[in-house]
């Protein structure tokens, strides 16, 4: 996915623009962000109290039934952490047809705030950006506005240089997004594209990514399919999410045709 591909406007230094577009950008719909958080937050009022009540019930102790009550809690809460993503903003896009693992994807357009580094690796490249581009969210910026973080980060090689990007929250365009206060960090817009996607699990270590990278490639070509800038690596979860719950993927744009 090419990020970095911007072209110069009328507006302002700090916002660089893919597309023309000026409304507001789309992403997946709030609604189903907001079921999750429903049922997941009603389920944390209910459950721990039922089992805690039938542990007790059965062993005729209220010490264990509070016991269980409270672990039951416990687990819930670690559940919530460990799959952040649920609950976090993603860009809007279908799913036009599927061939082995690979999905082929319509995205709607969205905002980015990036960063552009030199790095050994994916990895490396990936931490390092997160590290310039997450103040941002946090309040340093023109208007000290804090920004919901949202999913996926992204990271894509050019020649020698890395650029990684956080999608911006729902309902947010160029000219609503505060200015960045460092010069690191700038804002872009990424047109509709069309994407090829492979998704694994596991820890996004350099040779995980640049394994699966190749597989898409590979799997795109033998598809038939004509590919345009290089692949990208999208991470979706936080370091502390174990891995065999991490949702990783690697992109990489079609030629429409």
């Amino acid at each position: 996915m090419q990020i970095a591909d911007t072209e110069p406007t009328s507006a302002p230094p700090h916002r660089a623009s893919v597309a023309a577009t000026t409304a507001p950008i789309a992403l997946v719909p709030r609604t189903r962000k907001r079921l999750r958080k429903t049922l997941f937050y009603t389920a944390m009022a209910i459950v721990p109290g039922a089992v805690g009540a039938a542990i007790g019930a059965l062993t005729r102790s209220k010490r264990a039934g509070a016991l269980a009550a409270g672990t039951t809690l416990v687990g819930m809460g670690l559940v919530r952490l460990q799959l952040q993503r649920w609950w976090s903003d993603e860009p809007t896009f279908t799913v036009e047809q599927t061939f082995g693992a690979i999905e082929v994807r319509q995205y709607a357009a969205y905002v980015v705030a990036q960063t552009e580094l030199t790095a050994p690796d994916a990895n490396a490249a990936t931490q390092a950006g997160f590290g310039l581009l997450f103040p941002y969210l946090g309040g340093s910026n023109a208007t000290s506005e804090k920004l919901a973080m949202t999913a996926p980060v992204i990271t894509q090689r050019t020649g020698d240089t890395w650029t990684v990007s956080f999608v911006m929250p729902a309902g947010r365009s160029l000219a609503s997004l505060p200015a960045p206060t460092d010069h690191h960090v700038t804002l872009a817009e990424v047109a509709p594209r069309r994407m090829a996607v492979l998704t694994y699990r596991g820890r996004f270590h350099a040779d995980a990514i640049e394994q699966h990278e190749r597989e898409l490639a590979r799997s795109t070509a033998f598809a038939g399919f004509t590919v345009t800038g290089e692949p990208a690596f999208a991470g979706f979860d936080p370091p502390t999410t174990v891995s065999p719950l991490r949702r990783n993927e690697a992109w990489i744009e079609l030629l429409h045709g």
